[in-house]
C-alpha cells in the first residue's frame, strides 16, 4: 500500500461518522492534495541530500502547478589554477637589483657583472603573461650622472628644444671626451640600443677640444654655420674624428652627422644624430634638425 492509500484510509476512518455539508469534502480533498505535495517535496529533497556527496543529480519535483521541476543538487566548482608568471617591471632599477626581483618571480636572467648600470630596457616587456622559467633579456647602461630625471639638464647645461617622441635615454657618462666632459642621449620609446641623438658636454679644459674642431673642420670640408650668433661646424665626423666627406652630412652614411661650437670660454657643446635618426627624418631635414636643438642648449648659470 502507498502513502496516497494509507491516508485515504485514515480519513475515512476518521470522518465515518460525521455528517457534512457537500463543500467540505472537496476542502477536506484539498488540503489533503497539500499535505501530499509537501510530503512529496520533503522526500525529493532527501533524496538529494543523500546522493549530492557524490555526483550532482536532478529530481522532478512536483509543484502547485502540477509541473515537474528539476531540484539541483550539489555543483561541482571550478577551480583556476594560474600557471603563468607576470614580468615584473625592472625598468630604471639597478642591473643587480633587476636580476635579484626576475629571479624572485620565477623566471631566468643572465648573471650579471658587478658594474653601476641601470636597466633601459626589457624583453618579454612587463606586465606580459609568461611561463614560468622563461628567460629575461636585459639592455643596461651606466648613469655615471646619476638619475638625470627627463635628461635636459646635465653638465651645467639645459636642452630646451628635442624633436617629438624623444625621450632621455637613462643612461649617462662623463669623462668620456676628456676631463670634465658629460654625456647623454635621446631615443624613440621602444627602440632598444638605438639612440637617436646624443649631447656631449665639454667644461673647462675639455672645451679646447671644440675649440680646435672649431679651427680644423672649415679646412676638412664642415660647412660653417651660426648658433644665436655664435660660429658652428656642421659635418659627419669619422670614428678618427676627422670630417668624413665635403658635405657628408647630407649623406647617409661615412661617419656621424654632428654639429658643435662654443656656449662661451670655457663651455662647449657637440650634438650627434645617429644613423638611425638620419634615416627616421631623411637627409634633407638633418641640418634643420640639429641646428634646431642646438638653439635651444643655453648654460644653467645664465
Amino acid at each position: 500500500m502507498n502513502v496516497e492509500e494509507e491516508l485515504r484510509e485514515a480519513m475515512a476512518r476518521h470522518v465515518a461518522d460525521v455528517h457534512a455539508p457537500p463543500t467540505l469534502g472537496r476542502s477536506v480533498r484539498r488540503a489533503r492534495r497539500r499535505h501530499a505535495i509537501r510530503f512529496r517535496t520533503a522526500g525529493a529533497a532527501l533524496v538529494v541530500a543523500a546522493v549530492a556527496v557524490t555526483v550532482p543529480v536532478t529530481v522532478p519535483v512536483l509543484l502547485a502547478s502540477g509541473e515537474p521541476q528539476p531540484v539541483r543538487g550539489n555543483e561541482t566548482a571550478s577551480v583556476v589554477v594560474k600557471t603563468t608568471v607576470t614580468v615584473p617591471d625592472v625598468n630604471g632599477l639597478k642591473l643587480d637589483q633587476a636580476v635579484k626581483t626576475l629571479r624572485a618571480a620565477g623566471l631566468q636572467v643572465d648573471d650579471i657583472a658587478e658594474i653601476p648600470q641601470f636597466v633601459t630596457a626589457q624583453k618579454p616587456a612587463a606586465g606580459e603573461e609568461v611561463e614560468p622559467g622563461t628567460k629575461v633579456m636585459l639592455t643596461s647602461a651606466l648613469q655615471d650622472l646619476g638619475d638625470l630625471g627627463d635628461g635636459r639638464e646635465f653638465g651645467g647645461i639645459r636642452v630646451g628644444y628635442l624633436p617629438e617622441g624623444l625621450s632621455w635615454g637613462k643612461w649617462s657618462g662623463k669623462d668620456g671626451f676628456g676631463k670634465t666632459s658629460y654625456t647623454t642621449s635621446f631615443a624613440e620609446p621602444n627602440k632598444d640600443g638605438f639612440y637617436s641623438i646624443q649631447i656631449v658636454v665639454y667644461e673647462g679644459e675639455a672645451a679646447s677640444f671644440v675649440g680646435k674642431r672649431l679651427a680644423d673642420f672649415p679646412g676638412q670640408g664642415a660647412e660653417t654655420v651660426e648658433v644665436k650668433g655664435k660660429k658652428a661646424y656642421l659635418a659627419n665626423v669619422s670614428e678618427v674624428g676627422e670630417v668624413a666627406k665635403v658635405g657628408a652630412y647630407t649623406e647617409p652614411g661615412g661617419g656621424t652627422h654632428t654639429i658643435g661650437w662654443k656656449l662661451r670660454d670655457g663651455l662647449a657643446v657637440e650634438i650627434m644624430m645617429s644613423q638611425f635618426r638620419v634615416e627616421r627624418i631623411g637627409k634633407d631635414k638633418i641640418k634643420d634638425e640639429l641646428v634646431k636643438i642646438a638653439e635651444g642648449i643655453r648654460p644653467i648659470s645664465e
